[in-house]
């Protein structure tokens, strides 16, 4: 199929996997005349009066966290759905490119940055019910891109020295040597051109998200100038659309955090909602979120409850006795989910323990 058809494919996935696009740690895809470069891109009116927040026990909240993990399923099932149909439109015709297969990783980015505890899963099944044949195929010649990405960190200060000619020449070596001949698709004008715009909205992320001295609605104007400017009349142009993703792209944001967590909540999610507003979206989506929001602010409230208390029995008693106790603590907090999170403690995961992203989790 020609390259106006692979074009329009790329658009597609760019535009539904725009936070991927935006937080790719490494460019490795990135035209490599240039050192590679990381970046970690991990109020005008006042509120209404605030009030008192009641405090729910346990099992009060228990339903509300079973409510709204009914609800996240749902929504990874719809987001599934929804990915298989747009690959089997878009790349039927190309998959077996290893191009087309290449420009995958930034889906697989964006499927995993979503969906923390379960993307990688996640996106191989988008996978094999979108190309059952060739997706432990696509996975390989990912993970060869993955390879690469380490290869570039692990070698990034003796890249750094070497002149443009002999960085270049090293970089060529090692995409052959994984790749043969098929690293020249996968690094063509095209994907360069890509990467380019990429880079330039990444480095006002990481400008602005040091930017602690400035306000949200200076960061933001920033922030949608640099979209503006880097993708309308470009390829890329209906990423634009994504104004949710794009949205919560804004909320990651360091310096935006940093403001919204010296609100109290209702202040919070006042801004919050102006900031969704000016991203675009529409009253009736900006109250869905909201609620959306203060689901997952009871579910977060539950959470660090049972952290808590599960940081009690582990001081105060021995390891033989902790089990039982915490198997009993799990139940009465997680309900149904208890077994999910004996599993990912096991495992050394807390989920509880990592940062609560307003906006976005």
């Amino acid at each position: 199929m020609g390259n106006k058809k692979k074009t329009t494919g790329m658009v597609v996935i760019l535009a539904v996997s725009v936070s991927a696009v935006i937080f790719c740690s490494l460019l490795i895809l990135k035209d490599t005349d240039d050192k590679p470069v990381q970046y970690n891109i991990q109020s005008t009116a006042a509120p209404a009066k605030t009030i008192p927040e009641k405090r729910l026990t346990a099992p009060e909240r228990s339903p509300l966290v079973e409510k709204d993990s009914l609800k996240e399923k749902h929504e990874e099932i719809a987001f599934e759905d929804q990915m298989v149909r747009e690959l089997q439109k878009y790349y039927a015709g190309t998959i077996s490119e290893i191009s087309t297969q290449a420009s995958l990783i930034t889906l697989r980015n964006t499927v995993i940055e979503s969906h923390p505890e379960t993307g990688k899963a996640l996106f191989y099944n988008i996978l094999k019910r979108a190309f059952p044949d060739l997706a432990d195929e696509i996975m390989k010649t990912l993970n060869k891109l993955d390879h690469y990405q380490r290869w570039l960190e692990d070698n990034e200060q003796l890249l750094v020295q070497m002149n443009k000619k002999e960085r270049k020449n090293a970089l060529w070596e090692k995409r052959i040597k994984l790749f043969g001949e098929d690293a020249a698709e996968i690094w063509s004008d095209e994907m360069l051109a890509t990467e380019a715009r990429k880079a330039k909205v990444q480095d006002t992320l990481a400008i602005l998200n040091e930017s602690y001295d400035t306000m949200i609605e200076e960061k933001l104007e920033v922030y949608q100038g640099a979209l503006r400017e880097n993708y309308e009349g470009s390829p890329e142009e209906f990423l634009l659309n994504q104004k949710d993703l794009l949205a919560k792209v804004f909320f990651s944001i360091d310096s935006v955090q940093d403001e919204l967590k010296q609100m109290n909540q209702e202040q919070r999610q006042w801004k919050i909602n102006q900031i969704r507003r000016e991203m675009g979206l529409t009253e009736e989506q900006v109250g869905k979120l909201e609620k959306r929001d203060e689901d997952r602010s009871q579910r977060w409230e539950n959470g660090l409850t049972y952290m808590q208390a599960r940081e009690k029995i582990v001081q105060n008693f021995e390891e033989s006795k902790q089990e039982e106790k915490l198997k009993a603590l799990r139940e009465q907090y997680f309900k149904h989910e208890a077994k999910t999170i004996e599993l990912e403690e096991k495992d050394g995961f807390f989920r509880y323990k990592r940062p609560h992203i307003y906006g976005r989790n």
